[in-house]
Formats: structure tokens, sequence, C-alpha cells
């Protein structure tokens, strides 16, 4: 099960590339995408560890994304 996400601002096309490219060398992410509609991005962790990869992630959204913060939305039920 993975979790969603929200930008707290838009974000340029180049800069969900980079952010995208960055999660995905994470250790512990299995999967991460990026709806620009509603900008709202997925996360899927390897068993479940979510505290340090998105101590990570927030990081990494507010250094590429200048300033944007992220805050948990729902969980993304499989099925």
């Amino acid at each position: 099960m993975g979790r969603y996400y929200r930008m707290s601002k838009k974000v340029t096309e180049d800069q969900v590339k980079e952010i995208l490219r960055e999660t995905l060398e994470l250790e512990d992410v299995e999967e991460a995408e990026y709806e620009a509609e509603t900008q709202l991005l997925k996360i899927v962790t390897k068993e479940n560890q979510f505290a340090g990869v998105m101590t990570r992630v927030v990081n990494i959204c507010s250094r590429i994304g200048k300033g944007a913060e992220l805050s948990f939305a729902k969980f993304a039920i499989e099925g």
C-alpha cells in the first residue's frame, strides 16, 4: 500500500522529473508518481518504511521545488 501526498504549490515539469528521479534513487522506494492535475505525489515503499523515506522526500521536494511542502492526502489502496 502506498500513500499520496499533496504538494503545497505547483512545480514545473522539469522539477517533477528531478524530484521523481531523486526519490526513485532512495533505497526503500518501490514506486513514485506525480499527478499534475491534483498535485499529488504517490509514494510506495518497501515494507512500509515511510518515516525514513518521507523525511528525505520532503527535503528533496523543498530543495528542488523551491520551498514546496508535502502533506499527507490519502492512502493508495490497490485493487
